[in-house]
């Protein structure tokens, strides 16, 4: 692979830290948006829904998909209903939060 396409690569990989400011306001996005179903601190009420603690924090782009176009029955799609930048607060507090 040439050295661009490594740099390029490594870059989309390497995603800064969330701030304290980001993680709260996903926080808030989180309790309007996906409490209901995924619980209080993503810790999950029962076995139907998917623990999100276990999320691979390492794809964002699996995680966007999911939100944007829910997965089958067993979440709906969010396409719509909720903006990018708080798609964006929504992965900082997966990454950040409890």
């Amino acid at each position: 692979m040439p050295l661009l396409a490594c740099m390029i690569a490594f870059a989309a990989r390497a995603e800064t830290a969330p701030s304290p400011r980001q993680i709260d306001q996903g926080r808030e996005v989180y309790e309007e948006f996906c409490q209901t179903c995924h619980g209080r601190d993503m810790i999950s009420p029962g076995l139907v829904t998917f623990d999100l603690r276990k999320f691979p924090k390492d794809d964002p782009a699996r995680f966007r998909g999911a939100v944007l176009d829910g997965k089958g029955n067993a979440m709906p799609s969010f396409r719509g209903r909720i903006s990018d930048a708080d798609v964006n607060l929504l992965w900082a507090y997966l990454r950040g939060g409890p």
